[in-house]
């Protein structure tokens, strides 16, 4: 019986050892796994910062990817100044918004137009065209108004004379 006794004993303590190696590949194996979760969680963490990035981005109107582009393409972030005279306001305001720039001032001013110039459409710019601004520079601008005032024409005037009507009869 005693043989018997000590032969179980050393199955046991074999078995033992043999547990003890299986805990301990299964502990190597869940340090592994959980190391390979971290790293997994980490790089899924990466690629959902990168998906909101790149969504926001495309979610923003043409106008300011254009901006962004020029802002990029152009010398240290400089934009060079549109030429906008002659464009109408509403025109003038979308050409600064592509080009990367801000509508600044909006002035009207009043009187005779320089020949060629509607009312409503830009007379000068300031900066003027070419001019490098950093991005988000505002540009003022002076639109053409129309007048309240006609010339006077009298009877002896040159203008008279092309009409073709009494100037007097007409403003009354």
């Amino acid at each position: 019986m005693k043989e018997q006794l000590e032969q179980r004993l050393i199955e046991l303590r074999k078995e033992y050892e043999a547990g003890q190696k299986i805990m301990e590949d299964i502990e190597l194996k869940i340090v592994e796994l959980e190391n390979r979760q971290n790293s997994l969680s980490e790089t899924l963490l990466r690629i959902s910062g990168a998906i909101n990035l790149l969504e926001e981005v495309l979610e923003k109107s043409e106008g300011v990817h254009e901006q962004l582009i020029k802002a990029v393409l152009t010398s240290e972030g400089a934009i060079e100044v549109p030429n906008v005279v002659r464009q109408s306001l509403e025109k003038a305001k979308k050409s600064l918004k592509e080009a990367g720039l801000a509508t600044g001032e909006v002035v009207e001013q009043k009187g005779i137009l320089p020949i060629g110039v509607m009312a409503g459409e830009i007379i000068r710019q300031e900066p003027k065209q070419g001019t490098k601004l950093p991005a988000g520079s505002a540009v003022n601008l002076v639109v053409a108004a129309k007048g309240k005032y006609l010339p006077t024409i009298d009877k002896k005037s040159v203008c008279n004379s092309y009409s073709g009507c009494n100037c007097e009869q007409n403003r009354k």
